[in-house]
């Protein structure tokens, strides 16, 4: 749902009927513009939610990604990051495969970061480097995660799955505020 403000104004109030055709166009190409930004930016940010750990099981506040659907080789499965604070955690539903070592994830154009710390088969670890990493989130626009699942086979390829990064930042801010 989208909350923000909308103001309609006729176009035949404010310029004279046979000018209003050719400029209605442009207007109507305009807002569309404005609105499709403001629903992608809506949908693109990050929570702080208040919800059972993944790693420890405990309800803390974490910053939760908007969910993102991919296939896991046979079907579709959602994908979301979740911040803890110490660590990043990559959630799916389908069972993750670690075997080839390729499992890392890319912030904008910056050298990927890997893990092979997989938990409960669903839950994809980076704990190394958290420091870097959180400088990295609150300054980058994107981060894309490489994930392959089990089983694929054939063994084919990593799947990468892409999340925006808009509003990370400000989510960060207020996790020191609580839930």
């Amino acid at each position: 749902m989208l909350s923000y403000p909308l103001k309609i104004i006729l176009i035949h109030d404010i310029i004279p009927f046979k000018k209003a055709a050719s400029v209605s166009k442009g207007l109507l190409a305009v807002l569309i513009i404005i609105v499709s930004t403001s629903a992608i930016a809506a949908d693109s940010a990050w929570k702080k939610t208040l919800r059972a750990d993944p790693i420890n099981h405990q309800s803390v506040c974490l910053l939760v990604s908007p969910a993102k659907t991919t296939s896991d080789g046979y079907e579709s499965t959602p994908v979301q990051l979740l911040f803890n604070g110490s660590s990043l955690v990559i959630a799916t539903e389908s069972e993750l495969d670690g075997a080839f070592k390729d499992l890392q994830l890319l912030v904008d154009d910056k050298p990927p970061m890997h893990s092979d710390k997989i938990i409960n088969k669903n839950f994809l670890v980076f704990d190394a480097n958290v420091a870097e990493l959180l400088k990295l989130m609150r300054a980058g626009q994107q981060i894309t995660v490489n994930l392959r699942f089990w089983p694929t086979w054939p063994a084919t390829h990593s799947f990468p799955i892409k999340f925006s990064l808009i509003g990370f930042s400000k989510a960060h801010d207020m996790l020191s505020k609580g839930c």
